[in-house]
């Protein structure tokens, strides 16, 4: 069982609709599949067909003093969603000091997940705190996009994630030149696979299905395809 953690380096990168999109691909390839929803927006479940009502979660379980294995959600044999529930901002704050006080908390509790999944993914949006401080992935990856912003945060906040370039747009001059400035900078870390900007994505998630069910042959469900054997082949590496 595999641990992999993706992050944007800031809100709105696209980090959940990546994701959904890689865990989706990875159980097309016969991988068993757990999906984690580390954010209060509770948003991961809209990409396969959850209500955004839904209240129920990890999170929501904590508060309750309920077992949070009960609160995982069988989308398909094999894949399965455990959302992260609906919870007060008080009750969000006893929650991040509890995980502050637990290192590790998230590798115990999957450990006792292992022989049901091969892949364990955790939606950590880039303010998840403590929610992803409990947390050690086997494999990191933090999503940017090619812009002014992103270039700032990570000349000023460095990390040792591999990089995924989202939404780029291969007619915008800012863009080419962002990623091959990117190219040369960290080359040793950035991705060679681009996620591009384009109607598909958009759409599938007002359908609130993931990408490669919505549009298995657009242009990000193959570059999606094309990551998860890229996970597969680092598969036994930390990283």
């Amino acid at each position: 069982m595999r641990l992999l953690s993706i992050s944007g380096i800031r809100g709105g990168t696209g980090t959940t609709t990546v994701l959904a999109a890689l865990g989706y691909a990875l159980h097309r390839l016969e991988q068993r599949v757990l999906l984690v929803d580390l954010s209060p927006a509770n948003m991961l479940g809209l990409h396969f067909e959850q209500p955004v009502s839904h209240q129920q979660g990890w999170a929501r379980a904590y508060v309750e003093s309920a077992d949070w294995r009960a609160q995982a959600l069988e989308l398909q044999p094999g894949l399965c969603l455990l959302p992260h529930g609906r919870i007060t901002r008080q009750e969000q704050e006893r929650l991040e000091l509890w995980l502050r006080n637990h290192p590790g908390e998230w590798n115990r509790r999957m450990s006792r997940l292992a022989d049901r999944f091969d892949w364990i993914l955790f939606d950590s949006p880039h303010d998840s705190g403590a929610r992803a401080g409990s947390l050690q992935p086997d494999v990191s990856i933090q999503v940017i996009n090619a812009d002014a912003a992103c270039q700032v945060l990570l000349q000023a906040a460095p990390s040792a994630s591999w990089l995924l370039v989202n939404r780029f747009e291969a007619g915008s001059r800012l863009q080419q030149d962002l990623l091959l400035l990117w190219r040369r900078q960290f080359a040793d870390r950035l991705l060679p696979l681009v996620l591009h900007r384009d109607e598909s994505t958009a759409e599938a998630l007002a359908h609130k299905l993931p990408l490669g069910t919505y549009a298995p042959q657009s242009q990000n469900a193959t570059t999606a395809d094309s990551l998860a054997v890229w996970c597969l082949a680092r598969r036994g590496r930390t990283c």
